[in-house]
């Protein structure tokens, strides 16, 4: 087989918090000669260096890192997608100016995706939110402002509804942030977000919006099991702990105690913050008494919670944007999974990848046998009136007619229509 060099090679290294993405990319930079870009939103900001688990200069290893440590957590202004995407593009010409490999790496794959892919977003011109235009996104970004905070899920639906059914009906009502965003998409451009949906599609002649933004494209998604991945995440919250997170905590708050109290947005959102601000709004002579220690214990144990869950996200993002939602006309970045279950073997195992593909070898993931949803089934809303209850995607409707919960309630209505 005949196998061309890279001539414009982008790296990307993404997926599963806790899974040695950071290590990964120093080890490629270092090998061909490039820069890394961060690509995790709340690594944007200034501070909580331990929280958010910024690369130390020691583990950096002289490559240079961009877009960490660049925003005020104070600024209420909202920095989004839209500003990422402008920013890194013009960063990686100029990382290639230098002869050099760009390399993405993160957890943030809503902002990874902005760069990998071309026209994938609605800009409304205001640029207020980070929202994704694809009926199907799962941001983990910063979501919409919403000023209508006196206005209840199911009128805020109702509204998008009168001006946008289609939009509305792939929404689920209790979704705000994206009820909110498919709304300021018509305030802003007077065209519902149906609409502008359909007009990228037509142009990119796929499910999910835009074209490869460079053919040289190699996206690593790092992941490991879920016993694994759930014991690491659970042992990074203690080395956190050890490292000194309760001094850089009351330090950030003493420095931005106004952003913590009244923003609900940008920093308010990072993982390892906003779990311990009942902690941190005692009186500082509290926070050593016991009840100190049982709210810090129980930020400690919301931290797990939620990284478990935003690793569940993340898993999700990549089977259903990055995988599955091809229909084979559109032109795939070379993608490969790499199982860092084994801690011995990422590093190995990941330049083995990157050496394959750098030397011009196009590399796929084989794509489940399950039907592949579109958008619409992917994010329809259906109702079951046996339960009361309303839920989004034809997946989660054969689950949940399949489930004991519902054949129990199907039993029982049976015996009362008989009575």
């Amino acid at each position: 087989m005949t196998t061309t060099p890279r001539k414009k090679p982008i790296i990307f290294v993404i997926g599963c918090t806790g899974t040695g993405k950071s290590d990964l990319g120093v080890a490629i930079a270092k090998k061909y000669g490039g820069e890394v870009i961060s690509v995790d939103s709340m690594q944007f900001y200034k501070g909580l260096d331990i929280a958010t688990n910024k690369i130390t200069v020691e583990e950096a290893e002289g490559v240079p890192h961009h877009m960490m440590s660049f925003l005020n957590p104070s600024d209420t202004s909202t920095y989004n997608v839209h500003h990422f995407k402008d920013t890194t593009l013009r960063l990686i010409q100029e990382i290639r100016s230098r002869s050099r490999i760009p390399i993405l790496v993160g957890g943030t794959t809503y902002y990874a995706e902005s760069i990998l892919y071309e026209n994938n977003f609605i800009d409304s011109g205001k640029r207020t939110s980070s929202e994704s235009s694809s009926s199907g996104g799962d941001s983990d970004s910063e979501e919409a402002k919403d000023d209508e905070s006196t206005v209840s899920n199911q009128e805020l639906w109702a509204e998008l509804r009168r001006v946008d059914e289609k939009s509305a009906m792939l929404l689920h009502p209790n979704n705000r942030s994206r009820v909110w965003r498919a709304l300021q998409i018509f305030r802003d451009t007077g065209i519902p977000k149906s609409q502008h949906v359909e007009l990228q599609k037509s142009d990119a002649t796929v499910d999910l919006p835009g074209r490869l933004r460079s053919d040289d494209s190699l996206v690593i998604y790092m992941d490991a099991t879920t016993e694994v991945l759930d014991e690491r995440l659970d042992g990074r919250v203690d080395k956190m702990i050890r490292m000194g997170l309760k001094k850089e905590l009351m330090e950030f708050y003493e420095g931005h105690r106004q952003a913590i109290q009244h923003l609900k947005y940008g920093v308010m959102q990072c993982i390892g913050l906003k779990e311990f601000v009942p902690w941190l709004n005692l009186d500082p002579s509290e926070r050593d008494t016991p009840t100190g220690d049982k709210l810090f214990k129980q930020g400690c144990d919301d931290v797990k919670l939620h990284t478990r869950q935003y690793a569940r996200r993340q898993r999700r993002w990549y089977k259903m944007r990055l995988l599955r939602r091809s229909d084979g006309d559109r032109k795939m970045a070379s993608t490969k999974m790499l199982d860092t279950s084994d801690k011995t073997r990422i590093i190995s195992d990941g330049m083995e990848i990157v050496d394959r593909w750098m030397g011009g070898v196009d590399l796929f993931e084989e794509i489940s046998p399950e039907p592949v949803l579109k958008g619409a089934d992917a994010n329809v809303i259906l109702t079951c009136d046996v339960c009361s209850v309303t839920m989004t995607g034809r997946d989660n409707w054969r689950l949940h007619v399949g489930g004991k919960k519902h054949k129990h309630n199907v039993k029982k209505l049976k015996a009362q229509e008989q009575e």
